[in-house]
Protein backbone atom coordinates (compact mmCIF):
# COMPACT_ATOMS: atom_id res chain seq x y z
CA UNK A 1 0.00 0.00 0.00
CA UNK A 2 2.73 2.66 0.82
CA UNK A 3 5.09 1.56 -1.93
CA UNK A 4 1.96 1.87 -4.01
CA UNK A 5 0.91 5.55 -2.98
CA UNK A 6 4.40 6.39 -3.25
CA UNK A 7 4.37 5.62 -7.17
CA UNK A 8 1.11 7.50 -7.61
CA UNK A 9 2.78 10.44 -5.73
CA UNK A 10 5.92 10.15 -8.00
CA UNK A 11 3.74 9.64 -11.15
CA UNK A 12 1.84 12.60 -9.90
CA UNK A 13 4.86 15.15 -9.54
CA UNK A 14 5.87 14.31 -12.92
CA UNK A 15 2.75 14.83 -14.69
CA UNK A 16 2.79 18.38 -12.72
CA UNK A 17 6.38 19.15 -14.01
CA UNK A 18 5.58 18.32 -17.34
CA UNK A 19 2.31 20.15 -17.81
CA UNK A 20 4.47 23.16 -16.21
CA UNK A 21 7.16 23.04 -18.73
CA UNK A 22 4.37 22.70 -21.24
CA UNK A 23 3.01 25.90 -19.99
CA UNK A 24 5.86 27.32 -19.30
CA UNK A 25 7.05 26.76 -22.86
CA UNK A 26 3.65 28.01 -24.25
CA UNK A 27 4.42 31.51 -22.42
CA UNK A 28 8.04 31.89 -23.84
CA UNK A 29 6.46 31.17 -27.51
CA UNK A 30 4.00 33.69 -26.96
CA UNK A 31 6.38 36.31 -25.68
CA UNK A 32 4.57 36.75 -22.00
CA UNK A 33 7.56 35.52 -19.98
CA UNK A 34 11.10 34.77 -20.19
CA UNK A 35 13.60 31.82 -18.54
CA UNK A 36 16.29 34.08 -18.65
CA UNK A 37 16.61 36.42 -14.97
CA UNK A 38 15.06 39.47 -14.90
CA UNK A 39 17.79 42.75 -15.74
CA UNK A 40 18.40 44.93 -13.31
CA UNK A 41 16.92 48.22 -13.44
CA UNK A 42 18.27 50.30 -16.63
CA UNK A 43 20.53 53.07 -15.68
CA UNK A 44 18.51 56.30 -16.29
CA UNK A 45 19.07 58.22 -19.49
CA UNK A 46 21.88 61.22 -19.16
CA UNK A 47 20.42 64.64 -18.68
CA UNK A 48 21.65 66.07 -22.05
CA UNK A 49 22.49 64.11 -25.08
CA UNK A 50 25.83 64.56 -26.90
CA UNK A 51 25.05 65.70 -30.60
CA UNK A 52 28.59 66.81 -32.12
CA UNK A 53 32.24 67.19 -30.92
CA UNK A 54 35.30 68.35 -32.63
CA UNK A 55 39.47 69.01 -31.83
CA UNK A 56 41.31 71.58 -33.16
CA UNK A 57 45.23 72.36 -31.50
CA UNK A 58 44.49 69.80 -28.36
CA UNK A 59 40.89 71.12 -27.60
CA UNK A 60 38.16 69.17 -27.76
CA UNK A 61 34.85 70.67 -27.57
CA UNK A 62 31.44 68.65 -27.16
CA UNK A 63 28.29 70.69 -28.30
CA UNK A 64 24.96 68.91 -26.00
CA UNK A 65 21.45 69.45 -25.97
CA UNK A 66 18.55 69.52 -23.49
CA UNK A 67 15.88 67.01 -24.68
CA UNK A 68 13.41 67.58 -21.93
CA UNK A 69 10.59 69.82 -21.88
CA UNK A 70 12.35 71.12 -18.19
CA UNK A 71 15.21 73.82 -17.74
CA UNK A 72 18.25 72.35 -16.45
CA UNK A 73 19.51 74.38 -13.19
CA UNK A 74 23.03 72.74 -12.88
CA UNK A 75 25.27 69.52 -14.05
CA UNK A 76 28.81 69.16 -13.71
CA UNK A 77 29.76 67.17 -16.99
CA UNK A 78 33.22 64.99 -17.31
CA UNK A 79 34.46 64.28 -20.81
CA UNK A 80 36.57 61.60 -22.31
CA UNK A 81 38.11 61.13 -25.16
CA UNK A 82 39.43 57.75 -26.43
CA UNK A 83 41.38 56.64 -29.11
CA UNK A 84 40.13 53.31 -31.68
CA UNK A 85 41.14 51.22 -28.82
CA UNK A 86 39.16 52.56 -26.16
CA UNK A 87 42.22 53.83 -24.33
CA UNK A 88 41.55 57.39 -22.56
CA UNK A 89 43.37 59.68 -23.92
CA UNK A 90 42.22 63.14 -22.25
CA UNK A 91 40.07 63.75 -19.36
CA UNK A 92 38.62 66.51 -17.34
CA UNK A 93 38.34 64.15 -14.87
CA UNK A 94 41.76 65.76 -13.57
CA UNK A 95 39.54 69.00 -12.48
CA UNK A 96 39.54 69.49 -9.11
CA UNK A 97 36.36 71.37 -8.75
CA UNK A 98 34.51 71.74 -12.05
CA UNK A 99 34.93 75.29 -14.19
CA UNK A 100 32.93 76.90 -16.47
CA UNK A 101 34.07 74.51 -19.61
CA UNK A 102 32.57 71.51 -17.80
CA UNK A 103 29.48 72.57 -15.76
CA UNK A 104 26.27 73.54 -17.64
CA UNK A 105 23.29 75.95 -15.88
CA UNK A 106 20.26 76.99 -17.02
CA UNK A 107 19.83 75.58 -19.98
CA UNK A 108 16.37 76.01 -21.82
CA UNK A 109 14.52 73.26 -23.01
CA UNK A 110 16.06 72.31 -26.55
CA UNK A 111 18.83 74.48 -26.50
CA UNK A 112 22.62 73.33 -26.70
CA UNK A 113 25.65 74.20 -25.02
CA UNK A 114 29.30 73.60 -25.49
CA UNK A 115 31.70 71.99 -23.40
CA UNK A 116 35.58 72.01 -23.92
CA UNK A 117 38.17 70.31 -22.67
CA UNK A 118 42.33 70.81 -23.05
CA UNK A 119 43.58 67.32 -24.12
CA UNK A 120 46.84 67.94 -25.12
CA UNK A 121 46.90 65.45 -27.95
CA UNK A 122 46.53 65.09 -31.85
CA UNK A 123 43.06 65.59 -32.59
CA UNK A 124 43.45 62.53 -35.06
CA UNK A 125 44.03 60.23 -31.87
CA UNK A 126 40.57 61.07 -30.94
CA UNK A 127 37.86 58.64 -32.05
CA UNK A 128 35.27 58.20 -28.94
CA UNK A 129 34.17 60.70 -26.71
CA UNK A 130 31.92 60.51 -23.31
CA UNK A 131 30.41 62.79 -21.82
CA UNK A 132 28.82 61.92 -17.73
CA UNK A 133 27.09 64.18 -15.86
CA UNK A 134 26.97 64.47 -11.61
CA UNK A 135 25.16 66.81 -9.30
CA UNK A 136 22.06 67.17 -11.52
CA UNK A 137 19.14 69.84 -10.84
CA UNK A 138 16.54 70.73 -12.64
CA UNK A 139 13.82 74.21 -12.20
CA UNK A 140 10.80 74.13 -10.66
CA UNK A 141 8.12 75.15 -13.34
CA UNK A 142 7.29 78.78 -13.94
CA UNK A 143 5.00 80.93 -15.37
CA UNK A 144 7.66 83.75 -16.04
CA UNK A 145 9.59 82.90 -19.00
CA UNK A 146 13.24 84.82 -18.80
CA UNK A 147 13.58 87.69 -21.54
CA UNK A 148 14.36 86.22 -25.00
CA UNK A 149 18.14 86.57 -26.88
CA UNK A 150 18.88 86.32 -30.03
CA UNK A 151 22.52 86.41 -31.38
CA UNK A 152 24.12 86.74 -34.92
CA UNK A 153 27.55 86.08 -36.26
CA UNK A 154 29.76 89.31 -38.00
CA UNK A 155 32.55 88.04 -39.21
CA UNK A 156 35.30 85.33 -37.58
CA UNK A 157 39.15 86.30 -37.74
CA UNK A 158 42.02 83.80 -37.58
CA UNK A 159 45.33 84.05 -36.70
CA UNK A 160 48.69 81.98 -35.38
CA UNK A 161 47.73 82.79 -32.00
CA UNK A 162 43.51 82.25 -32.59
CA UNK A 163 40.43 83.11 -33.80
CA UNK A 164 37.94 85.97 -32.46
CA UNK A 165 34.72 85.67 -33.32
CA UNK A 166 32.30 89.00 -33.39
CA UNK A 167 28.71 88.67 -33.34
CA UNK A 168 25.37 91.18 -32.07
CA UNK A 169 23.35 90.27 -29.21
CA UNK A 170 20.11 91.86 -29.04
CA UNK A 171 17.65 91.59 -26.38
CA UNK A 172 14.26 92.29 -28.03
CA UNK A 173 12.31 91.95 -24.53
CA UNK A 174 13.25 92.80 -21.06
CA UNK A 175 16.97 93.74 -20.16
CA UNK A 176 19.62 90.89 -18.88
CA UNK A 177 21.88 91.14 -15.99
CA UNK A 178 24.50 88.12 -17.47
CA UNK A 179 23.96 86.21 -20.62
CA UNK A 180 25.85 83.19 -21.53
CA UNK A 181 26.99 83.64 -25.12
CA UNK A 182 28.75 80.75 -27.86
CA UNK A 183 29.32 80.34 -31.16
CA UNK A 184 30.07 77.33 -32.76
CA UNK A 185 32.84 76.86 -35.37
CA UNK A 186 33.28 74.43 -38.59
CA UNK A 187 35.66 74.10 -40.60
CA UNK A 188 35.63 74.09 -44.51
CA UNK A 189 33.51 70.85 -44.73
CA UNK A 190 31.35 71.80 -42.60
CA UNK A 191 32.32 69.58 -39.82
CA UNK A 192 31.42 70.84 -36.26
CA UNK A 193 35.44 72.39 -34.88
CA UNK A 194 35.64 74.29 -32.14
CA UNK A 195 33.31 76.01 -29.70
CA UNK A 196 33.69 79.84 -28.33
CA UNK A 197 32.21 80.52 -25.06
CA UNK A 198 31.90 83.51 -22.57
CA UNK A 199 29.78 85.18 -20.29
CA UNK A 200 28.80 89.03 -20.90
CA UNK A 201 27.01 91.06 -18.35
CA UNK A 202 24.56 94.03 -18.74
CA UNK A 203 22.50 93.64 -21.78
CA UNK A 204 19.74 96.74 -21.96
CA UNK A 205 16.56 96.06 -22.87
CA UNK A 206 15.13 96.15 -26.11
CA UNK A 207 18.98 96.60 -26.90
CA UNK A 208 21.98 95.50 -29.04
CA UNK A 209 25.62 94.98 -28.25
CA UNK A 210 28.33 93.68 -30.33
CA UNK A 211 30.77 91.36 -28.26
CA UNK A 212 34.26 89.85 -29.20
CA UNK A 213 34.82 86.33 -28.60
CA UNK A 214 38.50 84.80 -28.33
CA UNK A 215 39.47 81.39 -28.88
CA UNK A 216 42.58 80.79 -27.45
CA UNK A 217 43.76 78.08 -30.34
CA UNK A 218 44.95 78.29 -34.31
CA UNK A 219 41.99 77.28 -36.65
CA UNK A 220 42.35 75.41 -39.95
CA UNK A 221 42.05 77.94 -43.02
CA UNK A 222 38.24 77.80 -44.12
CA UNK A 223 36.47 78.42 -40.56
CA UNK A 224 33.37 79.71 -40.30
CA UNK A 225 30.75 80.35 -37.28
CA UNK A 226 28.14 78.28 -38.04
CA UNK A 227 26.00 80.13 -35.45
CA UNK A 228 26.23 81.84 -31.88
CA UNK A 229 23.58 80.92 -29.10
CA UNK A 230 22.72 83.54 -26.59
CA UNK A 231 20.73 82.70 -23.60
CA UNK A 232 20.05 84.13 -19.98
CA UNK A 233 22.06 83.10 -16.87
CA UNK A 234 19.72 82.90 -13.98
CA UNK A 235 21.81 81.64 -12.03
CA UNK A 236 24.93 83.97 -12.09
CA UNK A 237 28.18 82.63 -11.39
CA UNK A 238 29.80 85.72 -9.85
CA UNK A 239 28.31 88.66 -7.69
CA UNK A 240 25.36 91.03 -9.19
CA UNK A 241 27.10 93.05 -11.99
CA UNK A 242 24.84 96.22 -10.71
CA UNK A 243 23.37 96.95 -14.24
CA UNK A 244 21.35 99.98 -14.53
CA UNK A 245 18.75 100.78 -17.37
Amino acid sequence: MHRRFATLLVASLGCLLVLTGCSDLRAQLSGEQSSEPANEAAAPPPPLVTESWGTVDGLLSVIVRNPSRRTLRYAAATVTARDASGVSVGSSRAEAEPRDCCVVADLPPGATYGLYVDIGTDGGAVQEVEVAFRDVAWRAPSPTKPPPMEATAIRLTAGASGAVVLADVATPGGSVDEAVVQAHLVDAQGEFLAVVSGRWACFAAAGSRRIEMQLFHPVPPGTEVASVVAYPALSPARPAPGCTG
